[in-house]
């Protein structure tokens, strides 16, 4: 008997043994199984990833331009813009669409555009704005039926109910300087007190002070001035008066202490060649660069030229 256990003994040992294995295997294995592998350590690319998705992609080395619109309305030859309307970056698709209350034609000096506008016929100038700089914008008048009495310095274009002085019971005052530029203009610089110039408000009725101004060039009204700020593009060499004053919103003179509130000062401006060159458009100086009596107007006949403001090109 004992002879005959002992080889039935050795293969239960086995047996259990081997059920024992298999048992300790599917321990381990579900074990792995219900543990996570740790996340990968963050490399340059998963960190540059996020920061994309953050908004902050890195930008095309040749970033589009923009495209830019501006609407300029020219009543009574002055602009409805201010300096911050006419302000644009280089390379920006620039389009100037004009309405004007006569007929004339639009000029950018620098870049040298001109573009036709009328009464019922709107303007346009499209470009790309490739040169940094200054740039005047000036309306070269054909017809001046509607503004004679304007453009001789008269201001007798009030409605029936506007009268043509408003006493400031405020004290109110205005100065003004002026310096001849190097391309044969002049720089005009607008101080005033107890006054504030708000170019949305005008044609509408009167606010204590506020306002425009009106310039003048010996005599010859320029146009409506809206800011500090006045620059006139062409003025011929030798001796000149500009005169400045202050408006209500609805164009009636402001008077305080029985005197018109304006002021005179008188310049000389040296020959320098005006009109006749090309501007100097790469340091960014406004410049003339047209020569006003050899343009072909057609049959018309220009009878008046209005600064109405300067195209800001910002790098």
């Amino acid at each position: 008997m004992q002879i005959l256990q002992q080889p039935l003994r050795r293969p239960v040992y086995m047996l259990v043994a081997a059920i024992a294995l298999a048992a300790l295997l599917a321990t381990v294995a579900c074990g792995s199984a219900a543990q996570p592998e740790p996340p990968p350590a963050p490399t340059e690319a998963t960190e540059s990833s996020h920061t994309h998705a953050a908004g902050q992609q890195p930008q095309d080395t040749a970033a589009s331009a923009d495209a830019v619109a501006i609407h300029m309305a020219i009543v009574a030859r002055a602009s409805n813009l201010s300096r911050d309307d006419l302000q644009v970056k280089k390379g920006d698709n620039v389009s100037i669409n004009f309405t004007a209350d006569e007929e004339g034609e639009i000029h950018l000096h620098g870049y040298d555009l001109t573009a036709p506008v009328s009464p019922g016929s709107p303007g346009a100038l499209n470009f790309v704005a490739d040169t940094a700089g200054a740039f005047g914008i000036n309306f070269h008048v054909f017809t001046s039926d509607s503004m004679k009495s304007d453009a001789a310095g008269s201001d007798n274009h009030h409605a029936a109910d506007v009268p043509e002085q408003v006493i400031s019971d405020a004290p109110v005052s205005v100065e003004i300087s002026a310096e001849p530029d190097a391309e044969g203009g002049v720089d005009v610089q607008i101080t005033t007190e107890g006054f504030r110039f708000a170019p949305d408000l005008v044609d509408q009725d009167h606010t204590p002070g506020a306002g425009h101004a009106h310039i003048y060039l010996d005599g010859e009204k320029l146009g409506r001035v809206f800011e500090s700020e006045y620059h006139i593009t062409v003025v011929p060499p030798g001796e000149h008066e500009i005169r400045v004053s202050l408006n209500t919103n609805n164009h009636s003179e402001l008077v305080f202490g029985g005197e018109k509130v304006e002021a005179t000062t008188t310049l000389n401006v040296p020959d320098v060649g005006q009109g006749h060159g090309d501007g100097d458009r790469e340091t960014g100086h406004e410049g003339d660069g047209h020569d006003h009596d050899g343009h072909d107007h057609g049959e018309h006949k220009v009878v008046a030229e209005v600064h109405l403001g300067n195209l800001e090109v910002y790098p």
